[in-house]
């Protein structure tokens, strides 16, 4: 049987000047800051190579197309259910999507999603925190769309269902991008 840390013939182990030499003891000292080859921790500086956008740009665009197929289901089903209730209710109106065709409001909310993903991706470029900013200019936007109907709208009814389906469509856009954002972009936040 061979030792891993061969011995002394004549001091076994032991240290000549009394004591026993114990050579697991180099295990348990670490190097300086625990770097690989005794050169102490020194962080690297960043300098115009590193200093690019860090942005996953295919789940990027992935998640911008997977948000406006949500925001067109959404706005779709919820403007067939807002039109089943003025139906069922009686309540004859003709609102900003058409009298009778869901599909409209679930084009122009894919076409949000689309426009607030390169808007999103111009703030990854141009501020120096983009998901604060999208944040604020979005939510204020879906403020917007949701006072607007009830200021353009001839009818109360019309306002309502107008105002529900825009905030809906509003809040999916701004919830599925901004997770979106999170998960792919690893820069400035």
């Amino acid at each position: 049987m061979s030792d891993r840390y061969p011995r002394d013939s004549e001091n076994y182990g032991y240290d000549p000047n009394g004591g026993y030499d114990d050579r697991t003891r180099a295990y348990g000292r670490q190097d300086a800051y625990g770097a690989p080859g005794g050169q102490p921790y020194a962080p690297q500086k960043q300098g115009p190579s590193s200093a690019g956008l860090k942005f996953d740009v295919g789940p990027f665009v992935g998640g911008v197309v997977a948000t406006a197929i949500t925001t067109f289901i959404a706005g779709w089903v919820a403007t067939a259910i807002v039109q089943a209730v003025y139906n069922r209710t009686g309540t004859s109106v003709f609102w900003m999507y058409g009298l009778t065709d869901p599909w409209i409001a679930g084009v122009y909310g894919a076409l949000a999603a689309v426009l607030a993903g390169a808007f999103m991706l111009l703030l990854f470029q141009a501020v120096p925190s983009p998901s604060t900013f999208f944040s604020w200019i979005a939510g204020l936007v879906v403020v917007a769309i949701i006072v607007l109907p009830f200021l353009a709208a001839g009818a109360i009814t019309a306002a309502f269902g107008s105002a529900i389906v825009n905030g809906l469509m509003g809040f999916v856009i701004v919830a599925l991008l901004s997770t979106t954002a999170a998960k792919t972009y690893h820069g400035r936040r």
